[in-house]
C-alpha cells in the first residue's frame, strides 16, 4: 500500500478511536499523518470511503492470509482452524487503535453494515466447510451451528480482551476453542438434535439504495453485496475486475466515454441472471456513463 495512504489509514484508525467518526475531521487526519488535503483525496474521496478501506484493509489480510495457507498445502484441515483463530486474535490483541476504533463510535453507514455483513458471512463459510472436512457428512447438517458457536466463541474473547483489557495469547485461546470444538461435535454425534442454522442463512436479497452516495462508496457496496449473492466465482471475479477499470477510468482526467460504455455494458452482460445487481449497478453508473440509462 502507498507511504501516504498507509499513514492516513493509521491515522484515521487512531483519532476514531480516541474520538469518534463524526467528531473527527478530514483535517483533522491530515494534520496528524503529516499530508496535505490534497494528498488525501488523491487517495479518497471522502471520510467514508476513507472508513470503508479501514475495514477492507483488516478484512482482506485476514482473508488472503487463510487463502494462502489453504493453497499452500501445507496444513491440515485442523491446523487451518487454529491458524484462523490465531490470526483473527492476533489481528485484533495488536491493534488496539482498530479495536477501539470499532468500540468508540465508528459510523455504521450503510456501506460499512453491508461491508461487515458480507465479510461475517464469508468468514462463518469458510469455518463451516473446514468443518465438514473435518469430521465428516455426519455432522454436516449441524456444521453452520458450529462454525456460528466458533466464530461466537472468539468474539467473546475479543469482548474479554477489549473491556476487561484481559491479555491471553493467541494459540492458546485457537487451540482451545479447537478442542473444544472436538466436544461439541462429540456432542451432537452422541445426541442427534435437531440444527438450528441451514443453508438459508445469508440468501435474502434485499434492495439496496446506493443513490447519492460517493462513487467509491458505492462500489464497495456492490463488491460486499455480491460477496453474499453471487454464487459464480468467475462471474464475480469478472465483475469486480470489470468495476475497478470503470472507476480507474472515472478518475482520469479525461475519460474515455466509448471504453466506458463499453466496460459498464460487459458488466451488465455478466449479471445478466441478477436483477438486484443490475440495479446496483444501473443506480450507480445512470448518470456517469453516457448510455447507461
Amino acid at each position: 500500500m502507498h507511504d501516504k495512504k498507509t499513514q492516513l489509514i493509521l491515522s484515521a484508525i487512531r483519532l476514531f478511536g480516541e474520538r469518534d467518526y463524526h467528531s473527527t475531521s478530514v483535517q483533522d487526519i491530515v494534520t496528524l499523518a503529516g499530508v496535505s488535503k490534497g494528498a488525501f483525496y488523491q487517495h479518497f474521496q471522502s471520510k467514508e470511503e476513507l472508513l470503508v478501506s479501514i475495514y477492507r484493509h483488516y478484512f482482506d489480510r485476514l482473508h488472503n492470509e487463510l487463502q494462502e495457507a489453504q493453497t499452500s498445502g501445507e496444513f491440515t484441515t485442523r491446523e487451518l482452524l487454529v491458524k484462523a483463530i490465531e490470526l483473527q486474535c492476533r489481528i485484533i490483541f495488536e491493534n488496539k487503535d482498530f479495536l477501539c476504533m470499532m468500540v468508540n463510535g465508528t459510523a455504521f453507514t450503510e456501506v460499512i453494515r453491508e461491508l461487515m455483513v458480507a465479510n461475517a458471512l464469508q468468514t462463518i463459510k469458510w469455518f463451516q466447510e473446514r468443518i465438514i472436512e473435518m469430521y465428516g457428512p455426519d455432522l454436516e447438517p449441524h456444521s453452520l451451528d458450529c462454525a456460528s458457536m466458533l466464530t461466537g466463541a472468539v468474539k467473546e474473547y475479543f469482548f474479554c480482551h477489549i473491556f476487561y483489557r484481559y491479555d491471553m495469547d493467541s494459540l492458546k485461546v485457537a487451540n482451545y476453542l479447537i478442542d473444544r470444538l472436538d466436544d461439541v461435535a462429540a456432542g451432537i454425534k452422541l445426541k442427534t438434535p435437531q440444527p438450528i442454522l441451514d443453508a438459508s442463512l445469508g440468501q435474502s436479497k434485499p434492495v439496496l439504495q446506493i443513490e447519492n452516495k460517493p462513487l467509491e462508496a458505492q462500489i464497495e457496496l456492490i463488491k460486499a453485496w455480491m460477496k453474499r449473492h453471487v454464487k459464480d466465482e468467475q462471474t464475480a471475479a469478472a465483475v469486480l475486475q470489470s468495476l475497478d477499470a470503470i472507476v480507474d477510468e472515472l478518475r482520469k482526467e479525461a475519460c474515455n466515454g466509448i471504453i466506458l460504455q463499453g466496460m459498464y455494458s460487459y458488466c451488465k452482460t455478466l449479471a445478466r441472471e441478477e436483477q438486484t445487481l443490475l440495479d446496483l449497478l444501473q443506480q450507480t453508473f445512470a448518470n456517469r456513463i453516457p448510455g447507461a440509462c
